[in-house]
């Protein structure tokens, strides 16, 4: 596996803004399946289905079975049997999400941390990922921009079939809390490659979020989104019960 730290994620998104310290990590695993540990079970979207926006494009043909869509992001499940788990829209059109999709948390979170999980069976270049996150707390009457995350710096290969999965981890690096007192959040899931297996960012010309020309024309093909977590912020009384857990734990230990 290899983990870095992907500062194209946050450059030109966030300067001035309270989440100065958002960043991503991107984890690349040699199978579809290698990172299913990494899926948060019981986190803010298990098993809520999302709603999709105006200007969504729908689903890849070939993916026609209902699980493999929108139940897909949040079932805390990882890739199915059909191979076809989370298949987006080829061809959404240059700056267009192949999917917008929205979700209502039921009240009112502070969230942790965000992990976007792709891949494919084919270790090709839909195993890469490109999402805008926005955020509401207001109840969803308005939104804003939490960050534009890119899994891989454009012109990153995978044709030599080394990747069957990618693990975007979005947080705040310098607190435990990514963002407060959310109720709605917004992922616009973008096309990431060419057909030549090449990661590149969905726009011709310079791409508004990062400020930043990758010389490539835009991307196209669609990846397959196996699970979309959102983690909260542990309440207080939980971390004091882990730490007198963690403290008795090692208390034993000493007296055997």
């Amino acid at each position: 596996m290899r983990k870095h730290l992907l500062t194209l994620a946050t450059i030109g998104l966030i300067t001035g803004s309270a989440h100065a310290a958002v960043t991503s990590t991107t984890t690349h695993g040699p199978e579809a399946t290698s990172l299913n540990s990494s899926i948060a079970v019981g986190d803010l979207l298990s098993g809520l289905i999302g709603s999709e926006l105006t200007g969504d494009q729908g689903w890849h043909p070939a993916n026609t079975d209902p699980l493999d869509r929108l139940p897909a992001f949040t079932d805390d499940g990882g890739i199915r049997g059909t191979g076809l788990t989370g298949l987006m829209n080829d061809f959404p059109g240059a700056g267009n999400p192949a999917k917008l999709v929205a979700y209502d948390l039921g009240g009112t979170f502070d969230i942790g941390r965000i992990q976007i999980l792709s891949g494919n069976n084919g270790k090709d270049g839909r195993v890469f990922s490109t999402t805008v996150v926005n955020y509401s707390t207001d109840g969803g009457n308005s939104f804003a921009l939490l960050g534009y995350f890119q899994s891989d710096p454009s012109g990153t290969l995978n044709d030599g079939q080394q990747w069957g999965s990618t693990l975007v981890e979005i947080f705040d690096d310098s607190s435990s809390t990514l963002l407060a007192g959310v109720t709605h959040l917004q992922f616009n899931l973008f096309a990431v490659d060419n057909t030549g297996n090449q990661m590149r960012d969905p726009f011709d010309g310079v791409n508004p979020y990062t400020g930043l020309d990758d010389g490539l024309t835009a991307a196209f093909v669609s990846p397959l989104i196996f699970e979309i977590d959102v983690i909260a912020v542990p309440e207080p009384t939980t971390l004091v019960l882990l730490g007198l857990g963690a403290l008795l734990l090692w208390r034993r230990r000493q007296l055997v």
